[in-house]
C-alpha cells in the first residue's frame, strides 16, 4: 500500500512538517482510521505532528535505536527497541555474540534513560485489539522501524502501519511483511532519506518534548 513507486531526484519535502501534512492527507484520501499515533524518536515525531493535529491523537513516542557495529561504530548492523526486541542485518549476524549481547544492553539502557527523560510512561498493553499507525521520516534499510514493530506486535494490536514520507524499494518490500505500510514515494534509486528534504536538521529533545506536549492538547479536542 503506497502512494507512488518513483524515480526521483531533487528534493520532495520542505521539511518534516511539510512531509507529515502530505502524509496526513494521504490517509485521508486512502481511508486510513487507527487508533493510537506513535513516532519513532526523533525525526519521526516531527513528521507524525500534522498526522496528530488532523487526527486528534496524542503522539507516542517510540524509541528505537540502530546497533553500531564493532568495527565503526558510524555503520549500523541492526536495531534494537525499548524493551530489548531487535533485528540484525547480514552484518550483524557475522558479529560476535559476545558483543552483540553487551551492545544491545548499552543501547537499550541508553533508550531507557531518554524515555525517563522525556517522562513518558505509556502501558503498551493498551494497543492490545487497537490499530496503530507508526510514523518515521522515512525509510531506507528498514531496521529500525522493523525492530519497532517486532516490539509493538508482541502487545497484539488488531494492526500496524507504517506511514512514512518516502522509502527505499528494498525497505518498502522488508517492512511489508509485517506491516502495512503507506508511504507517499518509494524509489527503486534510493540514495538516502535526507536526500528528499530541503531541510532537515537533527532534531534536539527539547524540540522532540515540545511536540509531544503539544499533541497532548489535541487529543483532548
Amino acid at each position: 500500500m503506497c502512494g507512488a513507486f518513483s524515480f526521483l531526484r531533487g528534493t520532495v519535502f520542505k521539511n518534516r512538517l511539510d512531509a507529515g501534512e502530505k502524509l496526513a492527507k494521504e490517509l485521508i484520501d486512502i481511508g486510513i482510521t487507527f487508533d493510537i499515533l506513535f513516532g519513532c524518536v526523533r525525526g519521526g515525531v516531527e513528521v507524525a505532528y500534522p498526522l496528530a493535529h488532523t487526527f486528534k491523537k496524542e503522539i507516542i513516542p517510540l524509541f528505537v535505536h540502530k546497533i553500531p557495529s564493532s568495527i565503526n561504530e558510524e555503520f549500523a548492523i541492526g536495531a534494537v527497541s525499548l524493551d530489548g526486541v531487535y533485528v540484525l542485518n547480514e552484518y550483524g549476524e557475522k558479529e560476535d555474540e559476545g558483543y552483540l549481547k553487551e551492545v544491545v544492553k548499552k543501547t537499550v539502557e541508553l533508550l531507557l534513560e531518554r524515555k525517563e527523560s522525556y517522562g513518558i510512561d505509556f502501558d503498551y498493553k493498551k494497543i492490545k485489539d487497537k490499530s496503530v499507525v507508526v510514523v518515521d521520516d522515512g525509510i531506507a534499510t528498514g531496521e529500525t522501524l522493523f525492530a519497532g514493530v517486532k516490539s509493538l506486535s508482541q502487545y497484539g494490536p488488531k494492526e500496524v502501519y507504517v506511514a512514512v514520507p518516502v522509502s527505499s524499494y528494498e525497505g518498502f518490500e522488508r517492512l511489508s511483511t509485517v506491516s502495512k505500510v503507506i508511504s507517499l514515494y518509494v524509489d527503486k534509486y534510493f540514495l538516502a532519506v535526507s536526500e528528499y528534504y530541503e531541510e532537515f536538521s537533527q532534531l534536539k529533545d527539547e524540540e522532540v518534548k515540545r511536540y509531544l506536549q503539544l499533541s497532548k492538547e489535541f487529543s483532548k479536542i
